[in-house]
């Protein structure tokens, strides 16, 4: 995020004033805001995941200059969401030319498996790095990245989906869940997530969104994620985070301005340029490094619930009887079949709070 992606000396009074512009934005936003609820715990610590299972897979590391990293999504083939902000360079005061930039898909403890050189990229022109975490700023904080090689195919990529007021009840109702993934400072080698974000307002109209898992350095870029009705699509797209009255509060763009027909042009365009169908992701195809069944998450999560054994975690029996029972304590056909939609399930079988 803007107030943590900033840690060399030399950027500490950007920072301190990014923290301070922050605090009063959001302190006045969540008075006001459309989507406004209460504000409950978000589920304990964060959770690690295996990187190289979708949707997953779709989410790697933006490499910058070797001064660091931010998360960024892959939404085609070719093409990576991230957050403006990580292309620039503050100790020179200029932007990092595409060669400077390098995206790892999936990256799991120092493998990097699905990986690409950035070929160009195209950012929000009205994006002002020295404007900070101003909230007009924040929601043109983007950028879309074009790949040297089409690493979409081995990795997958994910689709987007606006949160509107009718998503956004179904997910007060426990019957949607947001999720945040991305390399964040401390666990940057590893991909964790946050399974459980509240929903607490948001700004400049519908164009930002708030909630309310922890990010941290490194988190810039990352999407967040809705898991409904056995799919998974990308919602936001994070670009700060906060400390208010209220606690942690993360700001994400919402990723309605690149829908075709409602976002912004140049926001639309670019997003169409690099191949992006808006709603449509895909997983990877089988046999490859990555897997589009995210069995490890899923194992993690049946132990979670005490439903399979941790020693049981690599027996396939053990987990499709755990995996047959979940299904039939949650009214679902049985079949015992792991899959991204079964995923889904479990995480909305995690309470929100402990």
């Amino acid at each position: 995020m803007t107030t943590f992606d900033k840690p060399k000396d030399g950027r500490r009074r950007f920072t301190a004033r990014c923290i301070r512009a922050t605090r009063r934005a959001v302190v006045i936003l969540l008075a006001g805001s459309i989507l406004a609820t209460s504000h409950a715990a978000a589920l304990g610590e964060r959770f690690e995941v295996n990187a190289m299972e979708y949707p997953w897979s779709a989410i790697g590391r933006v490499n910058v200059g070797g001064r660091g990293h931010c998360t960024g999504f892959l939404i085609s083939e070719t093409a990576v969401l991230t957050a403006a902000h990580c292309l620039y360079d503050p100790i020179e005061g200029r932007w990092r030319g595409p060669g400077e930039v390098h995206f790892v898909a999936g990256y799991q403890r120092d493998t990097y498996l699905i990986h690409s050189p950035v070929r160009g990229y195209e950012r929000d022109r009205r994006f002002d790095y020295r404007a900070g975490a101003a909230t007009d700023n924040a929601v043109v904080d983007w950028a879309v990245l074009e790949l040297e090689v089409p690493i979409g195919r081995q990795a997958g990529w994910l689709g987007l989906r606006r949160l509107d007021e009718e998503l956004a009840a179904r997910i007060r109702r426990g019957e949607a869940r947001l999720v945040q993934a991305g390399y964040s400072q401390g666990r940057s080698n590893i991909m964790s997530v946050n399974l459980g974000c509240e929903i607490l307002g948001s700004f400049r109209g519908e164009s930002g969104l708030l909630h309310s898992c922890h990010l941290a350095k490194g988190d810039s870029g990352s999407p967040l994620i809705v898991f409904v009705d056995g799919e998974v699509r990308v919602t936001g797209l994070h670009v700060l985070n906060a400390q208010t009255k209220t606690g942690e509060t993360a700001g994400a763009l919402s990723v309605a301005l690149f829908q075709p027909g409602k976002g912004p042009a140049q926001a639309v365009a670019a997003a169409q340029r690099g191949g992006a169908t808006w709603s449509n992701g895909r997983a990877p195809a089988g046999g490859g490094p990555a897997t589009p069944i995210p069995r490890r998450t899923i194992d993690a999560l049946l132990t979670t619930l005490g439903l399979l054994a941790p020693a049981a975690t690599d027996d396939p029996a053990a987990e499709k009887a755990a995996i047959s029972a979940f299904q039939a304590k949650a009214g679902l056909p049985v079949d015992g079949d792991a899959s991204v939609a079964l995923l889904g399930r479990l995480i909305l079988a995690i309470p929100q709070s402990r």
